[in-house]
């Protein structure tokens, strides 16, 4: 297997395993938890895994001064930050419209290529950047009230996942072995996500065996399938591609609703999905192509 091909088909699984996130969350929810609890236990409980790993491959943990200033910056700035602000737009507007504003992510990726690295987009990848984005739009079906806190708390969302997946494509982490990488991302956000709930009092530990059970679950495979496929997709094909391909998780998200939630199959829902599902055939044609 190619790695353009290794790279679609890691992202396409990331953003499927994605799509099942909130039946883990409404279980974990039903069992005690919380939005912070559970972020928090998603960096922290995958640790010790990603330390044993990295032991037994004999990979250095070890990590330059200046590693540590840019890993602050992809963290904080992007793969923490983004987890935060997502969770607390959900304390104002309906998660359905939460979701539809996060995932204009793959046109703030874009636009920050263009303006910010003067990359020159093609005709074909903007095609699927209009494609993925009335596709996302098809998925909201206006229920809740307009929020603005709620609003700009989800833009910002939608911005600082864009940044993340840019500067792991440019800045000098990208050629780091992906679960050391993700070793130093998950103590910085386990650590970020900690302080954040010690302050607003939102941490708590009393859950069911069944959710931590799940917990321990979607720490593991949140690390070692959603994670590190969405990075070797931008490592392979690149972040503008890995972001559109990554609008795969709503789809995912929305058949799981129909087959376990008994949820309604709308015309719009089908068009959001057909327009997506062309974005994706139309990028891994022309990757593969290269």
């Amino acid at each position: 297997m190619n790695k353009k091909v290794t790279g679609i088909t890691a992202t396409l699984i990331s953003a499927i395993y994605f799509g099942f996130m909130p039946l883990f969350m409404k279980t974990v929810y039903a069992s005690g938890g919380n939005s912070f609890t559970a972020s928090f236990l998603r960096f922290a409980l995958s640790l010790p895994t990603l330390f044993i790993y990295l032991k037994l491959r004999g990979i250095k943990i070890g990590i330059s001064r200046e590693e540590l200033k840019e890993f602050l910056k992809i963290t904080v700035f992007g793969y923490a930050g983004t987890t935060i602000l997502v969770f607390s737009a959900y304390n104002f507007i309906p998660t359905g419209m939460t979701t539809t504003i996060h995932f204009l992510y793959p046109t703030v990726t874009v636009a920050g290529l263009m303006i910010f690295y003067k990359e020159k987009i093609s005709a074909t990848k903007i095609l699927c950047v209009i494609l993925c984005l009335v596709g996302v739009l098809m998925f909201y079906n206006g229920d809740g009230s307009i929020s603005l806190p709620g609003i700009l708390l989800a833009l910002c969302s939608s911005c600082t996942y864009g940044f993340y997946t840019i500067y792991l494509d440019k800045c000098i982490l990208r050629d780091m072995e992906p679960t050391k990488r993700l070793f130093h991302m998950h103590w910085i956000g386990a650590v970020m996500m900690g302080i954040i709930g010690l302050i607003s009092g939102g941490l708590g530990f009393n859950m069911a065996p069944l959710g931590w059970g799940i917990m321990l679950l979607v720490a593991t495979l949140t690390t070692f399938v959603g994670a590190l496929g969405y990075q070797i997709g931008v490592k392979y094909i690149g972040s503008e591609n890995t972001a559109m391909l990554s609008t795969f998780e709503p789809i995912t998200s929305i058949i799981v609703g129909i087959l376990v939630y008994h949820e309604d199959m709308t015309v719009r829902i089908v068009i959001g999905c057909l327009a997506i599902l062309t974005a994706t055939i139309i990028i891994a044609r022309t990757e593969s192509k290269e």
